[in-house]
């Protein structure tokens, strides 16, 4: 049907159905007016568009839209379209282009090619017929869905900017056929009034942003490109009129060129890398545009800097070398000098902008400006952005310039850094001269990141603060890059420059340059040169000064000299004489902070504990003075709980460093004490009624405690990953004397044991017992007995008392994992009965949660206890009731038949795991076992069977086939006789999930199957049946 029979569709009186034409019928619509029901629907359209935008029609402004998109989406809508788009109302014409653009995203396959030749010349008629300056929004609109209407016609739509040019020119649509009797497009250009100008290298440019968004949208849409490609020339032609400075056309028009430039820019750069021809047009015009860098119009400057800034980082090769030589010059010049001439004044957003032009282009040759350092060019380059980081005031508050200008330098820096990495030092001739550059930056840098008083940063802008802080991230990047390079000598530099701002008590200077020692720690080799430097700044006054000085010393200075400590810690730990007035810091930190500062205790109360635990042995001549300051570190006035644990680590790790387990117990003792007197006031608190700080109490205390375990835990070599498999180096207790296995060191495990008890008095003991279990793990850990290490009976009783309801119950079953990997160690004694007691505490907790989907992170646990117990303790595993072996392996099952992907995959490493143990080759390794493995087996082969065969039948995803393979080739591998009698009975039964595959297809693939025994090639033949059963794939791939 013709567009022409389409619009006329429009007479017919048709109202559709919808919320409003309801609510008349049912007279539930009060303050509303509706359209006369025997209008047109183009008439009713242009009605709901008035009072869509009619604010006395505010109330039903929902019903309303509702009803205009029925049309919309109607076969009225290109009747609408049309009607809407010849009305004079400005609001009403936009309506309609926006109604054609959803009809030829939505129906564009209802359109054939008379119906789209005609409604391409109405488009073009309607876009030539604006006239006396109509809203640019009507104007943008028409320009989309002309660009719409090139990507969707199924009509090709050739020499589309010139006929667009020539229509303008007509003030009429002039038709294809018609185009070659008219001028040149390079004359009708000049005939075009200002409006019809901008219309079309509006239209240019829409049409170029629109086809390159279509570009990625699939293969249906790429024949576009040699469409929009033989358009090229007349948009060349368009764009260099624009922008030739004998034209007088308005800024609006030249920023519109800009635009329309950048937006072929970006889609030939993509598209026409391999037809120079093409892109040659586009490259033609880079010169014209680079005049406009320098326009009189701020409005348009901004945006030819933008694009260049853009081509420069993203599309440098579209630049031609005359290009960049055009660059350099302005850049050197002119750009360079006015920027440079504004210093004071490095907000003005001209000069920012070209600040990121020269930065662009700096980043772009930073390799030649390295190379051929001694250019005068390059001089003039480097010189420049030298001078750009010397504006007066604070980075983002006062100077916007450096923040751009960073960049280059962190780029030239990595460069050198590089070079120097991949080339002998002797061999690189400018190495000399690109140092110098450096170091003069470095101290350029140095004062900029000063920070302001704290009352002065609180006025700025939030976005400000955080520009301030992402420049002196980037300048420790610069700093440490630059440290890379042989001989900058930076860090005897900068320690020069602290101990020379120490006597004056200049604290924000000072906290600049101990930043800039931080900054570099990760590239510090401890040469002689860094060493004699670390020794003149920690060995000096720095740490008495802060923490003593009577003028308020900044947080930001005490939170660097913190950092200091971390970050060359090793260097401390080498020098140990360095250590008392670094803890007398930490400790006077800690002592003196008052509460409305807390984050700077924490601070130093984590540093604290991560230099006892690298220095421990270096420390424990000191233990006695540490255990004096520790009461008056622990009652400061912003002392907390997150403090004390960290203390109390701290105060452990030294402990654990002492020569003899004798000489661990007193001090540890006094620290249990800390522990037990806080318990004691909890249990005080709760017989007065005050659950809620008892609670507290409690949980701190049990907190703590855990902390002294962890800290108090034996080196690498003699601690073992309880989630691990692997079996430790050393693993005999006759390396340790039997001190705790004496009645001194049980007395004090016992009353470790007794702490832990609190929990069951607790009103809320959620915290508490994930504490409670991290002080067990803590000694499980162990492979020697040590204070944390309790008899197996104290952590079977505490196990024992677990229930799905109990707080926590999860980290109670993961202890219970420990448990069962700590006592699977080869020197370790067969313990039956202990392990059967923490197993039938485990089957309860699976009995009570039944369904694994009530809680998959519960069940998973419970899963990777029982993995653990088959490995290690099979004969625990089977030692139950039959009934009982039934539930828990159903268990299993369940898990296996669910939607947790990590359960599913932990259920089959378990039957696999169980399969491989029953296998007739392997029984006879296996401990005696109430009911033997195979046995176990044969009566679960057919549920087992079932969950597999289902899951592989559609139940189960993609990425669980490899996982549920694993069980799939055990049992066919090791019981084929059961395997082909449950496999064959599962694929027949009525339940199967999927109707894809018949019985003939069912019968081959258990062939297959059971053919293969078990053999990599069946994980493929699963796959492909997979694919078969679940009919939405055609291949597993």
């Amino acid at each position: 049907m013709p567009y022409s029979a389409v619009w006329r569709t429009a007479t017919q009186p048709k109202w559709p159905r919808g919320p409003i034409r309801e609510a008349i019928e049912t007279g539930r619509l009060i303050q509303m007016i509706v359209p006369d029901p025997n209008m047109s629907a183009a008439e009713q359209a242009i009605e709901l568009v008035r009072r869509l935008n009619d604010p006395r029609f505010a109330a039903g402004a929902s019903q309303i839209s509702r009803e205009l998109q029925e049309i919309q989406l109607s076969d009225h809508g290109w009747a609408a379209a049309d009607a809407m788009l010849d009305h004079a109302d400005a609001n009403i014409k936009f309506y309609g282009a926006l109604t054609l653009q959803i009809k030829l995203n939505k129906d564009r396959s209802t359109l054939n090619e008379q119906a789209a030749a005609e409604l391409r010349s109405r488009l073009v008629l309607w876009f030539v017929s604006l006239r006396d300056l109509p809203p640019k929004l009507i104007i943008d609109k028409l320009c989309s869905t002309m660009a719409t209407y090139f990507i969707q016609t199924p009509l090709p739509w050739t020499q589309t900017v010139r006929q667009v040019i020539c229509s303008l020119y007509a003030s009429d649509v002039v038709p294809h056929d018609m185009l070659s009797s008219y001028p040149d497009t390079s004359q009708i250009i000049g005939e075009l009034s200002g409006l019809r100008l901008f219309m079309a290298v509006r239209f240019c440019r829409v049409l170029a942003e629109d086809v390159q968004n279509s570009s990625t949208l699939g293969p249906q849409y790429y024949h576009l490109d040699s469409i929009f490609k033989s358009n090229t020339t007349d948009s060349a032609i368009l764009m260099t009129f624009v922008f030739n400075p004998s034209t007088r056309c308005s800024p609006e028009i030249a920023v519109e060129a800009v635009n329309c430039f950048s937006a072929w820019v970006a889609y030939s750069f993509a598209h026409w890398n391999t037809d120079p021809v093409a892109l040659q047009l586009l490259q033609n015009l880079t010169p014209m545009a680079i005049q406009h860098l320098l326009h009189r119009e701020q409005d348009v400057r901004d945006p030819t800097v933008e694009f260049f800034v853009n081509t420069l980082e993203y599309r440098s090769k579209f630049l031609q070398k005359n290009d960049l030589e055009s660059l350099s010059l302005l850049v050197r010049k002119t750009i360079g000098p006015q920027c440079l001439a504004q210093r004071p004044n490095f907000l003005n957003p001209a000069i920012v902008a070209f600040s990121k032009l020269v930065t662009a282009y700096g980043k772009l040759i930073v390799k030649d400006l390295i190379s051929e350092r001694n250019r005068e060019s390059s001089q003039e380059i480097i010189d420049l952005l030298q001078q750009l980081l010397t504006a007066p005031g604070y980075p983002a508050e006062d100077d916007q310039v450096i923040l751009n200008v960073t960049e280059f330098w962190i780029e030239f820096a990595e460069q050198i850094a590089d070079t120097v990495m991949d080339s002998p030092e002797d061999e690189i001739t400018f190495l000399a001269v690109v140092r110098t550059d450096l170091m003069q930056a470095v101290q350029t840098y140095i004062p900029k990141l000063q920070a302001p008083p704290p009352s002065e940063m609180s006025e700025w802008d939030e976005d400000n603060v955080d520009q301030w802080q992402f420049f002196r991230d980037n300048i420790s990047d610069f700093f440490d890059q630059v440290n890379a390079i042989p001989d900058t000598h930076l860090l005897s530099n900068m320690v020069v420059l602290a101990t020379s701002v120490l006597p004056t008590q200049n604290w924000l200077r000072l906290e600049v340059i101990i930043f800039s020692i931080n900054c570099i720690s990760d590239s510090i080799v401890l040469s002689d040169e860094n060493t004699q430097a670390l020794s003149a700044l920690i060995g000096s006054s720095l740490f008495n000064d802060i923490s003593s000085n009577d003028v308020e010393v900044p947080n930001k200075l005490k939170r660097a000299a913190m950092t200091l400590v971390d970050r060359y810690s090793s260097f401390i730990k080498k020098n140990p004489q360095f250590l008392p007035p670094v803890l007398t810091f930490l400790f006077t930190i800690l002592a003196s902070t008052p509460a409305d500062r807390v984050k700077l205790a924490d601070a130093s109360a984590r540093t604290l504990e991560q230099l006892c635990s690298s220095c421990r042995k270096s420390l424990t001549p000191h233990l006695g003075e540490l255990l004096q300051q520790c009461p008056q570190a622990l009652s400061g006035p912003s002392a907390n709980s997150y403090q004390k644990e960290k203390i109390m680590a701290a105060l452990a790790s030294i402990i654990q460093a002492l020569p003899t387990e004798e000489a661990k117990a007193a001090p540890l003792e006094s620290l249990i004490g800390v522990i037990e007197n806080d318990l004691n006031t909890a249990i005080t608190t709760l017989n007065a009624g005050n659950l809620e700080d008892s609670e507290m109490l409690g949980t701190s205390a049990l907190q703590c405690l855990a902390s002294i375990g962890k800290g108090i835990q034996a080196l690498t070599n003699d601690v073992i990953d309880v989630d691990s498999d692997d079996e430790e180096a050393n693993d005999d207790p006759a390396a340790t004397s039997n001190f705790w296995t004496s009645s001194a060191g049980v007395e004090i495990q016992n009353r470790i044991v007794q702490c832990i008890n609190i929990v069951e008095f607790l009103h809320n003991p959620g915290d508490a017992m994930d504490a409670a279990c991290a002080i067990l793990r803590a000694g499980l850990k162990e492979t020697k007995p040590g204070p944390f290490v309790f008899p197996p009976q104290a952590t079977v009783t505490f196990i024992s008392k677990a229930q799905i309801s109990t707080p926590r119950i999860e980290a109670i079953i993961g202890t219970a994992c420990s448990f069962v990997s700590n006592c699977s160690r080869k020197s370790a004694p067969h313990m039956f009965d202990e392990m059967s007691a923490v197993y039938q505490r485990v089957a309860l907790v699976m009995q009570q949660l039944g369904d694994p989907a009530n809680d998959p992170q519960l069940a998973q646990l419970c899963i990777d206890f029982l993995q653990r117990l088959l490995v290690s303790y099979i004969d625990v595993l089977l030692s139950p009731s039959d009934d009982e072996i039934a539930a828990v392996l159903q268990f299993v099952i369940n898990c296996m038949v669910g939607n947790a992907p990590m359960l599913k995959r932990n259920a089959c490493n378990f039957f696999e795991t169980l399969l491989g143990l029953a296998n007739p080759r392997t029984a006879n390794s296996l401990p005696p076992c109430r009911v033997p493995p195979l046995s176990v087996l044969s009566a679960f082969a057919g549920p087992l069977s079932q969950a597999l065969i289902f899951n592989i039948g559609g139940l189960a995803q993609r990425s669980e086939i490899e996982s549920l393979c694993k069980p799939l080739r055990a049992l066919v591998f090791s019981q084929p006789g059961l395997a082909k009698q449950h496999l064959e009975a599962s694929l027949l039964d009525p339940g199967f999930p999927s109707t894809n595959v018949g019985e003939k297809e069912k019968r081959v693939f258990a062939a297959k199957v059971l053919g293969l025994r078990g053999g990599r090639q069946t994980v493929v033949v699963v796959k492909e049946f997979w694919a078969l059963c679940k009919g939405t794939v055609t291949s597993f791939e």
